[in-house]
């Protein structure tokens, strides 16, 4: 995956403003950008519509991520500043800020800078953009190719296993349920599993959740709810490095065969818990047969490297952007 400098969330919920206005500006934010959106760009920089930001007041209500800044009364010209002084150019519109997760100037770093990313020209990246509704061809071919045969051969003989690091991310749906389903395939082969969810509340009991326990599986949440519904954010950030200092203590222990660290990437993505700490201790610590998959968007660089699977979920369709369908029992939750 890669990754984005700064992430605009534009609140859809229709408590505190209509659902449509929040949808012309994500719209309008899009055109705004222009190659700022394309994947290949290291300045690239993103928009998506939530379904509840939490706030339910002084709407249309917007948020741009890492910086934690918060606006609010978002109309269009609003929403050009923001994109032009704040997104592109690192300045907040400090007249519209109405609440913030750091102090002034104590943001996180600008990721791209940090990087040492170069920009590139808008001629530079040919490549499809991420909102285009085409899939991707897969080159399937009824029969294979005498170099795959040989490959699979030479992979059978060797007979080599090890514990795998798999990553789920992306901005598409299904990161953890394709890790649920891990989950239950490991179950039916009598493995150990053990799943922690580093956002969700403790005390959920989605269908997962549910499910889990039908199958002796310990599944804990260690959040409080999602960020933009929490009520105190330091209490959010201690219960998930609450939730990581769990997660060391389990894997150390090694007393399963796969460990699912759900939500992981944003507490990495925040600036909570730093992503090359997180890879230097699994590097050092993973038990070598012990399968740990994290899941989550914006998983950064360094994790992507150091991971042995990686799968990138991308949105082609939705069924609440395109028909105001809500989340359904039994399929989101």
């Amino acid at each position: 995956m890669r990754a984005y400098g700064r992430h605009l969330l534009i609140c859809t919920g229709g408590s505190c403003a209509a659902p449509e206005q929040g949808e012309a500006l994500a719209a309008r934010a899009l055109e705004l950008f222009g190659d700022r959106r394309k994947l290949r760009n290291p300045e690239r920089i993103k928009c998506s519509t939530v379904d509840c930001l939490g706030v339910c007041s002084g709407g249309p209500i917007a948020v741009v991520y890492p910086d934690g800044i918060w606006y609010h009364h978002v109309d269009e010209a609003l929403l050009g500043r923001i994109v032009c002084e704040h997104l592109i150019g690192g300045q907040p519109v400090a007249d519209a800020i109405f609440h913030r997760l750091y102090p002034a100037n104590q943001e996180p770093a600008y990721a791209p800078k940090v990087r040492g990313d170069i920009g590139t020209s808008p001629q530079a990246d040919a490549s499809p953009s991420a909102d285009s509704a085409e899939l991707e061809p897969s080159d399937t071919r009824l029969e294979s190719t005498a170099e795959k045969q040989a490959r699979r051969a030479a992979v059978r003989k060797r007979n080599e296993r090890k514990g795998l690091v798999i990553v789920n991310t992306g901005n598409g749906k299904g990161k953890t349920s394709a890790a649920l389903g891990v989950m239950t395939r490991a179950w039916g082969r009598g493995m150990k599993v053990r799943v922690i969810q580093f956002l969700k509340h403790e005390n959920a009991k989605f269908g997962e959740t549910r499910a889990a326990e039908k199958m002796g599986i310990a599944f804990s949440g260690t959040g409080d709810g999602f960020t933009w519904t929490s009520k105190n954010l330091d209490e959010t950030q201690a219960k998930a490095l609450h939730g990581w200092e769990l997660a060391k203590q389990i894997i150390i222990a090694n007393e399963h065969d796969v460990v699912i660290l759900d939500e992981f990437t944003y507490i990495m993505a925040f600036g909570w818990i730093g992503a090359r700490e997180v890879v230097d201790w699994l590097s050092a610590n993973k038990p070598a047969m012990m399968h740990v998959i994290i899941t989550g968007r914006d998983a950064p660089p360094e994790l992507v490297d150091f991971a042995d699977l990686v799968t990138e979920m991308r949105e082609i369709k939705h069924p609440f952007k395109d028909q105001g369908i809500r989340a359904q029992p039994g399929i989101e939750f």
